[in-house]
């Protein structure tokens, strides 16, 4: 083998894995979760839900002039809610938390 072989072997040999493994870390994290349940009964009937949202920060399709985009910070939001009732009565239970 040539020297120019050698060297694009050994570039490759380093490149591939620091972006087999770097790139999926520099991929954009945005992410949702939703999940819900529902069930009634001769007992009584309940509701379940949950909702999640994580984004990074660089990523708003809406840019400013300068070229600028939204939630730079990024940030996250979680809400839980939960309600039932039965031959005992009825109730409501919900949380909600954000940060950014």
């Amino acid at each position: 083998m040539n020297r120019t072989t050698l060297t694009r072997l050994a570039f490759a040999a380093v490149a591939v894995p620091a972006l087999a493994f770097g790139a999926p870390a520099t991929a954009l994290a945005d992410s949702f979760f939703s999940g819900e349940a529902n069930a009634a009964g001769p007992k009584g009937a309940m509701s379940h839900d949950v909702k999640a949202v994580a984004f990074d920060g660089h990523h708003d399709k809406d840019g400013d002039e300068d070229g600028h985009h939204g939630h730079h910070d990024g940030g996250a939001f979680f809400k839980k809610s939960a309600s039932w009732a039965g031959p005992h009565g009825a109730g409501v239970h919900s949380v909600v938390s954000a940060a950014r």
